[in-house]
């Protein structure tokens, strides 16, 4: 299995933080978002990685070189970063994907444990869903009929919507039947589409499940406020962990 990371984002609503790096090298209580990822995929030994960039792609490689020698890194640019969507990122890919794949996109923090229980799935293709909070705006949804997942997006809502992490295991066949429908999305100048647009476009011909999960963290950093959040959150993880030792 492989980790494919998407990191070539601009980072806009993070500015001027990201004026000078990208958003997955930004610290959160003195460890980088791309490090915290790093970290907990390395506990669930995963070793063979996929790392898109786009801007400060020198930083991005030179930061894994120096905290994280071990790793097998294939690292994938978007030149058009600026202009695209991932889906133009994934595509660019595409070669380099040839096994199973767990894909995250790289301004997402997270409790590790979520990775050891979609490890631990049977062999289907699941997303990390939570049908107990409430539907967030700019976030992903996920449309849910007789536990299979039919449509994922932004502007869903309504019975059956939940919210929906950027954190998905997919089975290498899967990806082989994504990836075909993206090229049509890429052939017909779709760049600036979300990935998943392609994927809701293929749910017919695949099992994609759901994986709930209530109690653990797990967010997207877009803005300034989920900086801050996350912030806020592992500080008081590490309090906790520091009680503990002390007991």
């Amino acid at each position: 299995m492989k980790a494919l990371i998407l990191n070539s984002g601009v980072g806009t609503r993070l500015k001027p933080t990201t004026n000078l790096l990208p958003k997955c090298l930004i610290e959160i209580n003195d460890q980088t978002i791309l490090e915290r990822q790093l970290n907990a995929l390395k506990q669930i030994n995963i070793h063979d990685y996929i790392i898109t960039t786009g801007p400060f792609e020198e930083k991005l490689i030179g930061f894994v070189n120096e905290k994280f020698k071990d790793l097998n890194v294939t690292y994938v640019k978007n030149t058009y970063y600026d202009t695209t969507n991932y889906i133009y990122s994934i595509w660019l890919a595409r070669n380099k994907i040839d096994d199973d794949i767990l894909l995250l996109h790289g301004d997402l923090v997270f409790d590790p444990s979520l990775l050891e229980r979609l490890i631990n799935t049977k062999s289907n293709n699941y997303i990390l869903v939570n049908n107990t909070i409430p539907l967030p705006k700019k976030d992903f949804k996920a449309l849910v009929l007789d536990n299979k997942i039919k449509k994922i997006g932004v502007n869903f809502f309504g019975e059956n919507v939940y919210f929906c992490a950027p954190l998905y295991k997919i089975k290498k066949e899967t990806m082989k039947i994504w990836i075909k429908k993206m090229n049509e999305f890429i052939k017909n100048g779709k760049v600036a589409s979300y990935a998943e647009d392609a994927l809701n476009e293929i749910t017919d011909q695949i099992d994609l499940l759901p994986l709930y999960y209530t109690k653990e963290f797990c967010m997207e950093i877009d803005s300034h406020e989920d900086l801050k959040i996350a912030k806020e959150y592992f500080h008081k993880d590490k309090n906790v962990s520091k009680n503990k030792r002390k007991q």
